[in-house]
């Protein structure tokens, strides 16, 4: 669901989509402890302190975890994106509101941005060599499913980069310093995807690596994957998993 937020939060306006999978999607925690996963209804109270109006009651919460002992792998591949899909439910059931789901998904990008120093260093012995720049598209404004998608990256050990900002410029300027072995771009709506194959054909160009591989997610591939017939990257994907998985498969083969 975590798709389904940032759709929302890209087009308030815009008709809503149903309850499917998406590029972000993680599996659920098991209903009961079991080492590090929380029980259904330790989720739901952790939830409701992400709409709680008292600053900072979220953050408290996550650092709770920590100091008793919940991973900082369990918090950021499995809990905040069970978070991130029980607000896009509640979202499809119309129990909350637009200001809401943005102040939500705010919160929760704020929380992993504090833990991704953290969480980077406890993956620095898996880090191999090839490099990955992920970006939601140009002038997007929220990047929850990107970050998301960026620590299960990590995790399998790519060198993972993000552009200081994502404007075009910004984004080029990265992929001319580097010379990443892919790019990974998050779709959220119609009007991005007419851009897109201008896009893409434009950082290919800045990109330092020719035979750079270009994937393609998000949000409105997840709902309509049929309108990106046309489009010329190398890999689509619903999922992190997929995402590793079939982009580690076509740089095996070259």
């Amino acid at each position: 669901m975590v798709e389904e937020i940032e759709r929302k939060v890209e087009g308030a306006n815009k008709p809503k989509a149903s309850n499917e999978e998406g590029w972000l999607e993680t599996p659920m925690p098991t209903p009961s402890k079991q080492g590090n996963a929380l029980a259904d209804e330790e989720i739901d109270r952790i939830t409701q302190l992400l709409l709680s109006t008292e600053d900072g009651a979220f953050e408290l919460a996550i650092t709770v975890l920590k100091t008793h002992g919940v991973s900082i792998n369990y918090i950021v591949l499995d809990l905040i994106p069970t978070i991130a899909r029980r607000l896009g439910k509640q979202w499809e059931d119309d129990t909350l509101s637009f200001a809401e789901v943005s102040i939500g998904v705010n919160k929760l990008e704020r929380v992993i941005h504090k833990l991704d120093y953290l969480f980077q260093v406890t993956q620095l012995e898996k880090r191999g060599n090839h490099s990955i720049l992920i970006t939601n598209f140009p002038e997007s404004q929220h990047s929850l499913g990107t970050l998301i998608l960026s620590n299960y990256f990590i995790h399998s050990g790519w060198r993972v980069y993000r552009p200081e900002n994502n404007s075009l410029k910004s984004i080029a300027k990265e992929l001319e310093s580097i010379s990443h072995n892919a790019l990974a771009i998050s779709i959220s709506c119609d009007e991005q995807l007419e851009l897109l194959p201008n896009i893409i054909s434009t950082l290919r160009g800045k990109s330092k690596n020719p035979k750079i591989k270009v994937l393609i997610g998000g949000p409105l591939y997840n709902k309509a994957p049929e309108k990106f017939a046309h489009i010329e990257a190398d890999i689509t994907a619903f999922t992190p998993e997929e995402s590793v998985e079939r982009l580690e498969l076509v740089l095996s083969q070259i």
